[in-house]
């Protein structure tokens, strides 16, 4: 009877270990994520998508010049597309385009291959030598004015309307060397702008600011306020708390000569 009970008892542990462990697996399995749950935008935010190219044919210049260009980048605004823009300097061209905030750079691609006028601009482009950037080919930002979150190209940065300005794009050339990439890609990251300094740049008018890399080349886009005289405003900046030290440490990373003015180093983008 006693062989009996012992029996039993050992059966029982057994079944209980086996519920233990089911309701175990059960409570470690994973939970599945709703992929298709979307996320909201508000009517004033956008993506920002950029591009770089080279050429040393003068005729790509040309193609940018004639009526073609300016009636593809009228009937590229429009619907998902907010903006396209395109500056250039010498033989470096750097592209600006502001879609719906739901586009990834993919997307993008799409709703500009729609129109019939852009696929005629790229031809033209190809007659000279020059491929239009692929949409994967995006450039990587380190900076942005008040920087809370970090975006892919792919994903293109996402935005805030900032309402009437006037934009400056500058380009300067960095040092050649990995480390003080890196290095100069840190200091430009999330929350590690000197406070004096990004406070300088608000108090003389400065709405947003980014900074993209194509290589060791570097694109500013700033936009101010409509009302913004550089030449007036670039002495007195020049003069604000902590310019000058923030300056010559960023020298070091920059192919300039030490010493220079913010504008003696970047160089301007004319739009075309």
């Amino acid at each position: 009877m006693m062989k009996k009970h012992i029996i039993s008892l050992l059966l029982l542990l057994i079944a209980l270990s086996s519920c233990k462990k089911q309701v175990n697996n059960q409570e470690n399995k994973p939970q599945e994520i709703d992929d298709k749950s979307e996320v909201t935008y508000s009517d004033n935010q956008f993506r920002r998508f950029t591009y770089f190219f080279q050429s040393q044919n003068s005729q790509v210049l040309d193609v940018f010049k004639t009526d073609g260009w300016k009636k593809c980048k009228e009937a590229l605004v429009h619907g998902a597309i907010y903006d396209f823009n395109l500056y250039q300097k010498e033989t470096d061209f750097f592209i600006v385009i502001d879609t719906d905030p739901s586009y990834n750079s993919k997307k993008m691609y799409e709703a500009l291959n729609q129109v019939q006028e852009f696929s005629t601009f790229k031809i033209k482009l190809e007659q000279t030598g020059v491929t239009f950037p692929k949409h994967d080919s995006g450039l990587e930002r380190i900076y942005k004015l008040d920087q809370k979150l970090t975006y892919t190209s792919q994903e293109g940065q996402l935005k805030t309307k900032i309402g009437e300005k006037k934009r400056f794009v500058w380009t300067l050339l960095l040092q050649k060397d990995p480390e003080m990439m890196a290095e100069y890609k840190r200091i430009h990251g999330i929350g590690q702008a000197w406070p004096e300094i990004t406070a300088n740049m608000k108090s003389i008018g400065v709405k947003d600011m980014e900074i993209y890399l194509f290589n060791e080349q570097a694109i500013l886009i700033m936009d101010t306020h409509s009302e913004f005289d550089l030449k007036e405003v670039g002495p007195k900046w020049q003069k604000l708390p902590r310019e000058t030290e923030w300056q010559e440490y960023v020298a070091k990373y920059q192919r300039t000569t030490p010493g220079s003015s913010i504008r003696e180093k970047w160089l301007d983008m004319v739009e075309l």
